[in-house]
């Protein structure tokens, strides 16, 4: 507010400036002249107007008017009636023109201010280099920094590093030409050291930079609980609820992606399809909690003596399947049998391995490895079977 009232001050002194430049004009010339020069009167009536509004206007066109018949009179100038009807007109519409011209600018301007700070919304304005130059209090609010600490440093050193370059490519935009940017999410470092997420709709118009930006961090948090959640929902979906480990439907969805990996990079894939052997008899002897138990810590086994990139799932009951990606015969055959001398309660299992072949489906592939478990339960369980044909080693 005072450096409001400075500047017009200032505009005020340099109206009276002018006032007194064109009247000791007149003094200079004579009363002779005091009609020629006397139209020189516009320029600080005009200043007087732009300085003061309209009364301001209004009181340079008085000033100006008894000036000219003070001298006029005093000095018996050339100014007749007609010619100071004239200067008077010309004289009231420059300064009510003037007036209303910084009246209303004083209106917009007030309107303007009123706007920011009573906004609910984040208003910015902020110049081409890059700083911002006018921040309503929302700002203090949402981050913390006061206005002064956040119009001290380039506003870009607040980005997140990871919305660094896309901030970076909507704001160089709209400093090499004038346009509009909306929907833009980045994140702005709070003074508590948190991260808060702001939604910017900003335009710009080759001088400065216009914006509102809305705290959206709240709105944020509530997406990722909700994709986590459906993560959650839909891992549970893909996942056996006794082992952990992936069900039949994810099993499905893996085995087609690794018979289309298979085929692209022209690795070999093998599955493996296992059971435990006597299962029921087990369940019969031992109850069924026993029975979960076994099948729990078998899986819990598998998953240590397995490879990183092999897929282990619950395929049924007691029934197991192992993706074997890039695995020759005789390292497959290495790793199965230490996944079966791993079984717990002194129990057995039987393995079944298939390799798949160019243009064989999920159910051929699957459906290869069982007939490859069957044979081995026939020859008396606890062992691994290949199918025949299988690739060579």
């Amino acid at each position: 507010m005072s450096a409001r009232f400075a500047s017009r001050a200032v505009a005020t002194m340099t109206a009276g400036a002018l006032f007194g430049a064109v009247t000791a004009l007149c003094v200079v010339t004579g009363g002779n002249h005091i009609g020629n020069f006397s139209l020189l009167y516009v320029l600080p009536i005009a200043a007087f107007g732009l300085s003061g509004g309209l009364r301001g206007g209004l009181a340079g066109a008085g000033a100006g008017l008894g000036s000219l018949g003070a001298w006029a009179f005093v000095e018996h100038g050339d100014v007749h009636v007609l010619g100071f009807l004239t200067r008077a007109s010309v004289f009231l519409v420059v300064g009510v023109l003037s007036g209303m011209l910084r009246d209303q600018r004083s209106r917009t301007g007030a309107t303007d201010r009123r706007w920011f700070s009573m906004s609910n919304d984040m208003l910015v304005e902020a110049s081409l280099d890059g700083y911002f130059t006018r921040l309503s209090e929302q700002w203090e609010q949402c981050l913390g920094w006061t206005r002064q600490e956040l119009m001290a440093r380039p506003f870009r050193e607040l980005v997140h590093p990871d919305d660094l370059a896309a901030t970076n490519v909507y704001a160089d935009s709209l400093d090499r030409r004038p346009g509009e940017v909306s929907n833009f999410e980045n994140r702005y470092l709070a003074k508590d050291g948190s991260w808060r997420w702001l939604l910017w709709s900003a335009r710009s118009d080759n001088h400065r930079k216009y914006a509102v930006a809305r705290d959206i961090s709240d709105r944020k948090r509530l997406e990722q609980e909700r994709d986590a959640l459906l993560q959650q929902v839909e891992m549970t979906a893909r996942t056996d609820s006794l082992t952990g480990l992936p069900n039949r439907r994810f099993w499905d969805e893996e085995v087609r992606r690794a018979i289309a990996q298979a085929q692209r990079h022209g690795r070999p894939l093998a599955v493996a399809m296992v059971d435990l052997d006597g299962f029921k008899q087990f369940n019969d002897a031992h109850g069924h909690v026993v029975g979960d138990t076994l099948l729990s810590d078998a899986a819990a086994r598998w998953r240590m003596v397995l490879r990183t990139a092999d897929f282990l799932a619950r395929y049924g009951g007691e029934e197991f399947a192992i993706l074997l990606p890039d695995c020759k015969p005789f390292e497959a055959e290495g790793l199965l049998d230490r996944l079966r001398t791993a079984m717990p309660m002194s129990q057995t299992c039987s393995v079944g391995v298939a390799y798949w072949s160019v243009g064989e489906g999920p159910d051929d592939l699957v459906a290869k490895a069982d007939a490859a478990l069957y044979e081995a339960k026939r020859r008396g369980r606890n062992q691994v079977m290949f199918a025949a044909p299988g690739p060579l080693d």
